[in-house]
């Protein structure tokens, strides 16, 4: 008998009903939890046009990522594609939470929500110099 613990469903051939499959996943979830192996949360720090920058905190370093879908404005008509990531080390988070001057209690990532049109328009890597905060920047075009 197909399913979990013998109880099969009409909706799936497997015999697993969508509450059971929810289940399981939650109790995944739970378990990643307790492993430490959360899964990084994203944001959108902004997306207007053909330009998207998201955040991710991954092991307690703040990974800032871009990509422009017509950049051709940017770099000629032979480019359509702009991507570029920045990264800074976790002993610069605290300096970068500081620097966006937000309510106590905000995490860094929705700091950046709150603030991103403005680091956007200014440019990420030449505000964190600004304050101080050294990063690691890659850039492609294709």
């Amino acid at each position: 008998m197909n399913g979990v613990d013998g109880v099969t469903g009409p909706e799936d051939p497997d015999g697993f009903e969508g509450s059971e499959i929810l289940e399981g996943m939650e109790a995944l979830e739970a378990l990643e939890g307790l492993m430490g192996l959360e899964k990084e949360r994203e944001v959108t720090v902004w997306a207007e046009g053909t330009l998207t920058v998201t955040a991710t905190l991954e092991e307690g370093s703040l990974v800032i990522l871009g990509e422009d879908t017509d950049a051709a404005g940017l770099f000629g008509e032979d480019v359509s594609q702009y991507e570029y990531g920045i990264t800074v080390a976790p002993s610069d988070v605290p300096a970068v939470l500081d620097a966006l001057d937000v309510a106590e209690g905000v995490d860094v990532l929705d700091a950046l929500v709150l603030r991103g049109e403005d680091l956007v328009k200014i440019g990420e890597a030449g505000w964190l110099e600004s304050i101080g905060v050294q990063a690691e920047f890659w850039s492609r075009i294709s």
